[in-house]
């Protein structure tokens, strides 16, 4: 009997450390992002994030949009946009940016920076 309650706190004491060891798992591939058009720009900003990559891409069009606006906010001669209150969903701003740059072709080359700010000032004129 003694044996058995030894035997179990000994199993009960062991487990943990068994189940806490790591598993090793392979590195993931690098995400390469090339976004140079606004097409570019719309393709990652509609990406559905069904993997590490699509994740990135996603993320990726987050940022370079908020790094836009607010340089584009500090030049006195920038863009004029005046976000409305309270502000839409960046997600759902975003699929609207998608959607007006493959509604022209001549906008789907344009050099991403400029396709966004455009749609930006069109999407939120000042008064």
């Amino acid at each position: 009997m003694r044996f058995i309650l030894v035997f179990s706190l000994l199993l009960t004491w062991a487990a943990p450390i068994h189940a806490a060891t790591p598993v090793q798992s392979p590195p993931a591939p690098p995400v390469s992002l090339n976004i140079k058009t606004a097409d570019d720009l719309a393709g990652a900003c509609t990406a559905t994030s069904t993997s590490k990559a699509s994740f990135a891409r996603l993320n990726f069009c987050t940022g370079f949009a908020q790094g836009i606006l607010q340089t584009n906010a500090q030049n006195s001669n920038g863009t004029k946009i005046c976000m409305l209150s309270p502000s839409p969903k960046r997600s759902d701003t975003m699929k609207e940016f998608a959607v007006w740059v493959r509604s022209d072709l001549a906008r789907r080359v344009e050099l991403a920076s400029v396709g966004f700010l455009r749609f930006m000032a069109g999407r939120f004129p000042c008064p």
